[in-house]
């Protein structure tokens, strides 16, 4: 059975990124994020790529029309 999550807001992007880790540890597979509240889920989805080693990561709702296809 694989475990997965969807990322919460609440203390702060630092604090969850830190959470994580130790989900990841504890065998989490996949983290969903959301973009919401104009966080930019692109950009988080990065960081956390860059801060974990196996966790899969997903995105939830993305808001397209704020991005130019360029």
């Amino acid at each position: 059975m694989r475990i997965g999550m969807m990322l919460s807001y609440s203390g702060g992007f630092a604090q969850t990124v830190a959470e994580l880790a130790d989900y990841e540890a504890a065998g989490l597979d996949l983290a969903v994020v959301p973009e919401a509240y104009s966080f930019d889920a692109v950009s988080q989805l990065g960081y956390i790529a860059a801060k974990t080693t196996r966790v899969q990561l997903a995105s939830g709702i993305m808001q397209l029309y704020t991005r130019t296809p360029t």
